[in-house]
């Protein structure tokens, strides 16, 4: 006799990943876009800001210990993760803006930022702009504007040519990848001098082999009154992820000083 086995899928539930947690995933609305945050552990705020076209989930390997120490407030920038856009132009001045807004949602003032590339760029922004919100900031591959003397020719040259491949099947220049996309190539266009009015004490990372030059991450530094500079020998753009207990030492040291 053949017995068939039947298995009931619907009992079977995939266990929850950082940037897709329905237990404590939430939305804010706010500047006519809704954004989607995760909340882990208790202290201090600590927010994270991802990359361009990236989401919470990049910051897999900081979340566990960073919120044993802290309660880190992970967020989806607008038009990216699970954060809705709209045909607002996209600048870091304006996603600068839409933290600022989300911080005062949650009534926050005074909180730690940790910004991985174009989240280094927003918490930049973020600090000059509303200085209130930030305690203190770590920063890890961050520019201030682009061109072949804070990146290197060869990403400008690729993220060109993956514009152009866009452009040739036909993606619209509304489409949200293809905005953030050229965004990297436009901005930011931040003056190094303004950067004297960050009063909050920030951490300046970036690999050897980053794709932002070190010269441009050392100016950063210099133009901040209160900063420390640190290159994480060996490493690249992606040091979060590839040196995850380097990189999270070298945040949590910066913190808790």
């Amino acid at each position: 006799m053949i017995q068939s086995l039947f298995i009931d899928n619907s009992a079977v539930q995939s266990a929850p990943t950082l940037g897709n947690n329905p237990t404590v995933g939430k939305y804010a609305e706010l500047n006519g876009i809704k954004l989607y945050y995760e909340i882990y552990g208790e202290g201090e705020p600590l927010l994270l800001l991802h990359g361009n076209n990236s989401s919470i989930a990049s910051f897999e390997n900081q979340v566990e210990i960073l919120s044993k120490k802290y309660k880190v407030i992970a967020l989806d920038s607008r038009g990216q993760g699970k954060s809705t856009g709209d045909s607002t132009k996209i600048t870091y001045e304006l996603m600068a803006k839409d933290v600022n807004e989300f911080l005062q949602q949650l009534q926050l003032k005074n909180v730690n930022i940790l910004g991985w590339s174009d989240g280094g760029n927003i918490a930049l922004i973020v600090a000059m702009q509303y200085p209130d919100k930030v305690k203190k900031m770590a920063v890890m591959g961050t520019v201030l504007f682009n061109n072949d003397s804070s990146v290197t020719p060869e990403t400008n040259k690729l993220i060109r040519q993956q514009v152009k491949e866009m452009k040739d099947k036909g993606i619209a220049e509304s489409n949200m990848d293809y905005r953030l996309k050229t965004l990297l190539l436009t901005e930011p266009n931040i003056n190094p001098d303004s950067l004297k009015k960050i009063q909050a004490p920030t951490l300046v990372m970036a690999g050897q082999y980053d794709v932002v030059k070190e010269k441009h991450s050392k100016l950063i530094a210099e133009k901040i009154q209160n900063s420390k500079f640190l290159i994480f020998k060996g490493a690249d753009h992606e040091a979060p992820k590839k040196i995850p207990q380097l990189f999270n030492r070298a945040v949590l040291d910066f913190l808790e000083k």
